[in-house]
Parts: C-alpha cells; structure tokens; sequence
C-alpha cells in the first residue's frame, strides 16, 4: 500500500510540475523540458531509479513499450488537428528542405561520429557501428513543434514566412524520426542488415499507406464525428477511434515490417483532416455544410498531449543513469556538432528566400530536441544496447537526455537574445517618431 502511495504522490508532482513548467514557459519563454529533465533526474537520483532497472529489466521495457506506444500516437495527432493545412501548403518548399536538410545533416554526422568514436576506442560496439550511429541519429534528428511553434509565433518582427517554415520542419521531423528509427528496427530484426535500398522501399510503403489509410479513415470519421459531436464526452471517441487507426493501419502494414511507423504517420494523417475539415471539404467541393473538430475537443486533446509530455520527460530523466562520463561527453560532442550542421542546414534553407539577419538568426537556434527523442531513446534504447553495446546500459538515453536538455538550453537563449535586440530595435523606432 506504500508503493501505491508513494506512486500518486509522484505522479501529482509531476503533473503539479508540468503546470508549473508550462506556466514559467508561458511568461519567460523557457521550456518547461528544463524543469521536467531536472525533476526526473533529482527524483531517479534520490530513489535509486537506477538499481531498480537494475532488477527489473523487462518489467520497465514492458512499461516503457506501453507507453511510448500511446505516446507516439498522442503526439503525432496532436500534431496533425493543429496544423493548419493552408499554411503547411504556402510554406512547404522552404519548410521541406529545412526539414530535409536539418535531419538528413544530423543523422548523418551523429553517425558517422560514433563510428568515429568506435573505431578510435572509445566507445567499444560489438557489431556494425554504423546501425548505432544510425539510430541514434534518427533518434536526435528533429526539432520539437510544442516549443518551436509558440516560441515563433511570439517573436513579433518575424516575417511570417519564417514562423511557417520552423514550424513545418517541427511538424515533420517528429514522425520523421519515428519512421526511420522503425524502419531501421525492421531492416535489423527482419532483414538482418542495413540496406539502403530496403530502407528507401520500406520508408515509402510506410509513408504512402500511412498517409492513405490516415486520410481515408479521418475522411470517413469526419461525417461520423460531426453526427455524435453533441454527444457526452464524444471527443473520448474519437481518441479511441485514433488508437483503433494506429492498430489497424500496423496490422496492414506488418508489425514486423514497419507497420508501427505507418500507424505513426496514420495518426498524423488522420489528425491533420479532422483538424482541417472545412477546408478539406472544400478542396473536394463538398455541397453540405462543413464541419471539422470543435475546440473542445481539441482542448481535451491538448489536455492529453500535455500530460503524456509532462510524464515522458520526468521518467527520461529518472531513467537516465549517468554511470559513465564519456556518455556525458559524447552528448556534448554531439550537441556542437549539431550546432554546426544546424548552421548549414539554415544557410541553404534560406539561400535566395528574402531572409532577414534576424531570420536566419531565429531558423538557427530553434533546434530544440523534444518528446520524439525522448520515447525513441526509451523505447528503443535497451534493446539496441543489449543487442550492439553490452555494459553500455543508458547509452541512448543518457545521450539523449543531454541533447534535448542542451538544446532546449540554446533555444531559450538564442531566444531570449533575439526578442531583446527586437525590444530594442522597437524601442528606438518608436523615440525617432
């Protein structure tokens, strides 16, 4: 009955937290992730969170499959109802190729730095590196919409365009990065080794019958919802029928064979048409009057991504272990190179755009890594550890921890520092007149 005890009262500080986290990031402009890490790891630390994963493996990677499960489809619906879908058309060729530029860079050079890594000593991998690097460089690969959207959208002196592709690039990456790291799961467990070209196949199937299954069942559940909306506790419904989305569109697919990533992209899918009804029904010429997902319901949903973020970050940073320095370090080595490629995923993105300095500035420091990360480094993690780094336990997570948390540190910054160079700029604007 303690434990039980015990529990609760953890989970209300937690949620007490999350509230307290997104209120600070609210009035300040800094991420809530900061405390929620920091909670985590205090709270691992003081409990020794450490010895208990310890003795119970396989209980907490059952926990932790659960979970991460419900999480990547909160996340991505979430995502989608919030997407205007107007604005993802008028800023996607400009928020395609940062999304494009910014992962493929950060992939690649998290990749082939711990091969580096490896063959120089010192990490020590039992098999091919590069299926390391390559998870993990999925893994840390996108930014993080939940921060990067309200952070743009308060920057007043940001031209539009530019709100509209940080915000693109942080819609995209988060299924992005679930995709790839399944796909790279799925050419490991079933194929046996990385191949390029089955990972390319296996991408575009995940991604075109994702996108599919995700349209055709949100079409189809639009007519349904607006028939029971005024229901009691409807939008409960419609959270079901996600989970039933992402179930059924893993079945089709195989779950051996991608299939939870095509259920990932399904939700995103299936969120973006209820979250933009009218302006679908529109673009099919639709007679009837048009209808999408009513605010309340979003409310609930929002409600539901926030505590499943509240909950993600804390157990990252209970689990996170910190047993050896040199994960510290290589996170850190990370985080600086991520800088770097950021710098040149920004300068191509805005070669030739009609950027302002102030722009190009903001595109560069909105690099924040957030809840994707987090789920994909504790729902993956061990069983790439156990598999290719035996002793190496909380490799991912660990790693993981320090990036989300030094990126969001950089976002807060470079952010703090723009919107003061603004204020001044303001300022002064206003005493010439």
């Amino acid at each position: 009955m303690v434990d039980v005890i015990f529990a609760l009262a953890v989970l209300g500080v937690i949620m007490i937290l999350g509230f307290i986290g997104n209120l600070i990031f609210n009035r300040t402009q800094v991420p809530s992730i900061i405390w929620l890490l920091l909670f985590g790891l205090i709270v691992g630390f003081v409990f020794k969170i450490e010895e208990f994963q310890m003795l119970h493996p396989e209980l907490l990677m059952t926990i932790s499959g659960f979970f991460s499960a419900i999480a990547i489809v909160i996340i991505l619906f979430d995502g989608g109802i919030n997407t205007d879908i107007y604005q993802l058309f008028k800023g996607a060729p400009r928020g395609l190729l940062l999304t494009v530029c910014g992962f493929c860079l950060s992939f690649l050079s998290t990749l082939l730095l711990i091969v580096g890594f490896d063959s120089i000593g010192v990490i020590h991998i039992q098999g091919d590196s590069f299926v390391v690097g390559a998870v993990l460089g999925a893994i840390i690969g996108g930014t993080s919409s939940p921060i990067v959207i309200p952070l743009a959208y308060r920057l007043r002196n940001l031209q539009e365009k530019t709100k509209m592709v940080s915000s693109i690039e942080s819609i995209l990456t988060d299924p992005l990065c679930i995709v790839v790291v399944f796909a790279i799961y799925y050419m490991i467990t079933v194929v046996g080794e990385i191949n390029l070209g089955v990972g390319i196949g296996n991408l575009v199937k995940t991604f075109s019958v994702g996108i599919v299954l995700g349209f055709t069942l949100g079409f189809i559940w639009l007519f349904i919802m607006n028939k029971v909306r005024k229901e009691q506790f409807s939008y409960v419904l419609t959270l079901a029928v996600v989970f039933l989305v992402y179930s059924f569109t893993t079945w089709v697919v195989g779950v051996g064979e991608g299939g939870e990533g095509a259920g990932a992209i399904s939700c995103l899918m299936f969120g973006l048409v209820l979250g933009n009804g009218k302006k679908i029904l529109k673009m099919v010429r639709y007679e009837g009057k048009s209808f999408e997902m009513d605010e309340e319901t979003k409310h609930f949903h929002a409600l539901t991504a926030f505590v499943i973020r509240t909950f993600f970050f804390v157990y990252l940073g209970m689990m996170v272990s910190f047993q050896n320095i040199d994960f510290i370090l290589i996170g850190m080595v990370i985080l600086l190179l991520l800088i770097v490629v950021r710098y040149i995923a920004v300068s191509i993105t805005t070669y030739k755009g009609g950027f302002e300095k102030d722009d190009k500035q903001t595109l560069m420091v909105m690099m924040p890594r957030g809840l994707a990360a987090a789920i994909l480094a504790i729902k993956f993690g061990p069983e790439f550890v156990n598999k290719y780094m035996p002793g190496y336990t909380g490799f991912f997570k660990d790693i993981a921890f320090v990036i989300i948390l030094g990126t969001a540190v950089i976002t807060t910054i470079g952010v703090s520092v723009i919107s003061h160079y603004e204020m001044k700029k303001l300022n002064t604007a206003e005493a010439a007149k």
